[in-house]
């Protein structure tokens, strides 16, 4: 699929039996099982992150719930348009969040585990369930659409501050 470097709204369709909503945002298959793209954080050097999650993920975000035990959210790397370097895992697991990463070139691996480098990083969103990206997801279902350009520089995902005023322009 070629992609533009630009966030446009995605034309596929997500079916969800008994969610309340209907939007446009872009899911695949790739990772064994439906992943819906809620972020595209894009960088002026030209690389940029997918953010992806799960269908029942979107409808318990949709109904204000939080982030039920079992959500996994995936960020994809793509240092050049359309090919995934690296994807990184958040898995929701007994109310706590473990982490795991594979080349995105290669086999599959969603297998976590509690990771203390990640976590120290993730502290500083405990406020929206230690992921920064919940105000997207929230901003995605609102208004149907992938959301979120980044302009900051450097290759570290952006801080829970730049999410929430990005949402709001």
């Amino acid at each position: 699929m070629s992609m533009k470097l630009a966030i446009l709204p995605i034309a596929c369709a997500v079916a969800i039996a008994g969610a309340a909503f209907a939007n446009t945002l872009e899911t695949n298959e790739r990772y064994g099982a439906p992943f819906v793209t809620y972020v595209q954080v894009e960088r002026p050097d030209g690389s940029y992150r997918r953010i992806l999650t799960t269908p029942d993920v979107l409808e318990a975000a949709e109904q204000g719930q939080p982030l039920p035990d079992g959500t996994m959210i995936l960020m994809e790397t793509h240092y050049s348009e359309g090919v995934v370097d690296t994807v990184f895992i958040n898995e929701k697991v007994d109310g706590q969040w473990q982490y795991g990463s594979f080349p995105g070139n290669g086999t599959v691996d969603l297998s976590t585990r509690p990771q203390a480098s990640c976590l120290s990083c993730h502290s500083q969103a405990a406020a929206t369930d230690f992921t920064f990206t919940r105000p997207s997801l929230d901003a995605a279902l609102e208004l149907g659409e992938t959301q979120i350009t980044c302009d900051l520089g450097g290759r570290s995902p952006c801080e829970l501050s730049h999410y929430l005023e990005s949402i709001r322009e």
